[in-house]
């Protein structure tokens, strides 16, 4: 299990002349084995604040330590060691690799560390059993549903049992029921393996599965509860056209980010690597935000 302490994290994001605060003296703290849910409207922090804890990015100033170790400290081979071995990731668009099967996605993350095939199999066959997809182990993602897909992504989260599991929008691709079942599942492999879960969503719904509940706001946690305090689903709201304009804003600086990226690249100023590490990370986001944008033309 991993405790996670924020303390007044901030980062800002530069888009030619536009600054953008995304996360602001932001401070949290997360016990060891809690299930925490970010709660919040589109362009509050949420995602912003998982790649902290994630080591995907670093703050500009303020500390995120985990386990008693501040992270920000970390050299990029620090960071990369951390996230394959202490942190388990899941995003809303599955992540997996279109042409190994489930039990190949699983195993993956054991190969990139070393382990050896026979023991990866069987750990592999173990969390396909613990998500309820044992008898789908030889299916590939495309003959697979939304909700299995995320079943085998959260067994590939778990593959080198990490303490941590961060969690961004996993249910953002799933209709209402399946959306339960994951949420519910994330609460059963909680309490069954004692891992510190950190769920982002903005579905009101979900985070009621939750432990505790942090709601974000402008970059800032705003307040801390419990599923059971009543007032939480006031402090959610935000009118649908803030909404809307917040999320158009962030499409056109990333559009613009990815074209400064290939740029860069194109004139010799960047690495084939470096270009890859940036461009995944912009493309997610993006794939993000078209798809919160789709849902409220409906």
């Amino acid at each position: 299990m991993s405790s996670v302490v924020c303390e007044d994290v901030i980062k800002i994001y530069k888009s030619g002349e536009v600054t953008s605060i995304a996360l602001s003296k932001l401070s949290l703290y997360v016990n060891e084995g809690e299930f925490r849910v970010i709660a919040g409207p589109s362009g509050s922090g949420k995602t912003t604040l998982l790649n902290m804890i994630g080591a995907i990015d670093v703050p500009d100033a303020g500390r995120v330590i985990v386990d008693g170790e501040d992270i920000t400290k970390y050299d990029e081979a620090k960071r990369i060691e951390y996230r394959r071995r202490k942190v388990g990731f899941v995003f809303q668009f599955f992540n997996l690799i279109p042409y190994l099967t489930a039990l190949e996605n699983v195993e993956f993350p054991m190969i990139v560390i070393g382990k050896p095939r026979e023991e990866r199999r069987k750990r592999a066959l173990e969390l396909l059993r613990l998500v309820g997809l044992e008898s789908k182990k030889d299916n590939k993602p495309n003959e697979l549903s939304g909700g299995e897909q995320q079943r085998v992504s959260i067994a590939v989260a778990l593959a080198n049992d990490p303490p941590l599991i961060l969690a961004d929008e996993p249910t953002g691709e799933l209709d209402f029921e399946t959306s339960r079942q994951i949420v519910r599942l994330f609460r059963d492999l909680h309490k069954e393996l004692n891992k510190t879960i950190i769920m982002v969503t903005h579905d009101f719904s979900l985070a009621m599965y939750a432990d505790r509940i942090s709601i974000l706001r402008d970059g800032r946690v705003i307040e801390t509860l419990s599923p059971a305090e009543k007032d939480l689903a006031s402090l959610l709201y935000v009118p649908k056209e803030d909404v809307w304009e917040s999320l158009e804003a962030r499409k056109k600086s990333l559009e613009e980010e990815l074209e400064r990226l290939k740029n860069d690249f194109i004139n010799g100023r960047l690495s084939m690597d470096e270009l890859v590490e940036r461009y995944l990370k912009i493309k997610r986001e993006l794939d993000n935000i078209e798809s919160k944008l789709n849902k409220m033309k409906i």
